[in-house]
């Protein structure tokens, strides 16, 4: 007698095994190409090649006292320009043409230029005005975002870095501060208003004509924002 024969179903047990592999490796997949922290930073800051905005600035020590506060305005347009200008308590202009970092103190009639290419590369003022293909290369990104919006905390790869870690906050598409830590803890804390991604941008904002009668000193240190 012809021994008989069945149908095979749809689902059977290596089909089941098939679909099985498949969804772990969808998920794999899905985990491997999902959205990293610095991606979504970047997203963020590719709107502000353009910048403007005025700051309140407050420096804390390690002891959790208040050691210096300051306000001013900053303008920014990438790639390389800036104007941090500090107008009280003491008034200080940092200023950078895309080739040359200024910074000038009024009060001690004393101004230092160095060339941007010889400045830090992992500081904040480097991280607004510079080329975002370097974020990966410079910084460790991890998110750490609040009610409030979305934040990042970013640890310098070198060795040699001024700082321990930078946070950045924003509100919405708006960067609303930047937290800056160094290796003794002391916290730097901006904290900006009227944010503006297409500020007006007077011509000559990010040229400094030194007056005369200051001393210019000519250094490759630290000091940019």
């Amino acid at each position: 007698m012809p021994r008989s024969t069945r149908a095979r179903r749809p689902g059977g047990p290596v089909t089941r095994r098939v679909r099985a592999t498949l969804a772990v490796l969808a998920v794999v997949w899905a985990s491997a190409h999902a959205a990293q922290p610095s991606d979504r930073l970047r997203e963020l800051l590719e709107p502000m090649a353009r910048f403007g905005a005025e700051f309140e600035q407050v420096v804390v020590g390690a002891n959790g006292r208040t050691l210096q506060s300051a306000h001013g305005t900053v303008h920014v347009e990438r790639p390389g320009r800036l104007r941090w200008e500090v107008v009280a308590p003491y008034p200080q202009l940092i200023v950078s043409d895309g080739t040359d970092l200024v910074v000038f103190d009024p009060d001690l009639k004393q101004a230092t230029v160095r060339p941007l290419a010889e400045a830090p590369r992992d500081t904040p003022g480097r991280l607004l005005t510079g080329e975002l293909d370097e974020l990966d290369r410079l910084f460790d990104v991890a998110e750490d975002s609040e009610d409030t919006g979305d934040g990042f905390v970013l640890r310098p790869r070198g060795d040699d870095s001024l700082f321990d870690h930078i946070r950045l906050e924003f509100a919405g598409p708006l960067l609303a501060g930047i937290d800056i830590v160094d290796h003794l803890d002391q916290l730097t804390r901006v904290r900006f208003r009227n944010q503006s991604l297409s500020p007006a941008l007077e011509p000559g904002l990010f040229e400094l004509v030194i007056p005369d009668g200051v001393d210019v000193l000519r250094d490759v240190g630290s000091g940019e924002p």
